[in-house]
């Protein structure tokens, strides 16, 4: 069964399982995952699980499905580790694994319920716009430092980017843009 890990919003590192089956994407309440975002459609887009292959196609959505940051225009194959972005959310596929037939004695743990899909669309359609996480969601791992080599006197150390601040998420949304057709200028003039 595919698996997506939620990349960003408050649900960001959730894993959603996905049925063997096609699954649309939108703000509708018919739709199996539902993100109520104005920057999504009504019908988004809809992915298509196939014998434990995943794909995606964009259902004419106002503002485009992305695989790996790049718009799709058609059925798109999805490979482990593809990043989905749909509106302001990004899911990661993690794979399909072959079924494990359970054993007969199989008594699921009560402890661990299954999520439901109301479930998932209810993590999705709270308000993605506050997304920012609490300071207690983040960990702290300490690590070792180890002295310096010769080789690390002779590297040049790189110039710290200046962290540009913000007012708004908004701001902050169109100077990502900003960079982003940037790059994609520099990117098309070198080719």
């Amino acid at each position: 069964m595919p698996k997506f890990i939620i990349k960003t919003g408050k649900h960001q590192g959730k894993t959603l399982k996905l049925p063997e089956r096609d699954i649309t994407i939108g703000r509708e309440l018919e739709c199996d995952i539902r993100i109520t975002d104005s920057d999504v459609s009504r019908r988004h887009c809809q992915l298509i699980v196939l014998d434990e292959k995943i794909s995606v196609i964009d259902l004419k959505s106002r503002n485009g499905t992305y695989v790996n940051d790049v718009a799709i225009q058609k059925e798109t194959p999805l490979q482990p580790g593809a990043l989905l972005r749909v509106g302001p959310m990004v899911f990661e596929l993690v794979g399909a694994k072959k079924a494990v037939k359970k054993p007969s004695n199989y008594t699921p743990d009560p402890a661990d319920p299954p999520l439901s899909d109301d479930d998932i669309s209810s993590w999705l359609s709270e308000d993605t716009n506050n997304s920012a996480a609490s300071p207690g969601d983040t960990t702290i791992i300490p690590t070792t430092n180890f002295p310096p080599t010769d080789s690390d006197s002779n590297t040049p150390k790189p110039k710290p980017k200046e962290k540009k601040e913000f007012h708004s998420v908004a701001e902050e949304a169109a100077d990502i843009i900003k960079k982003h057709w940037e790059r994609m200028a520099q990117k098309r003039e070198n080719e």
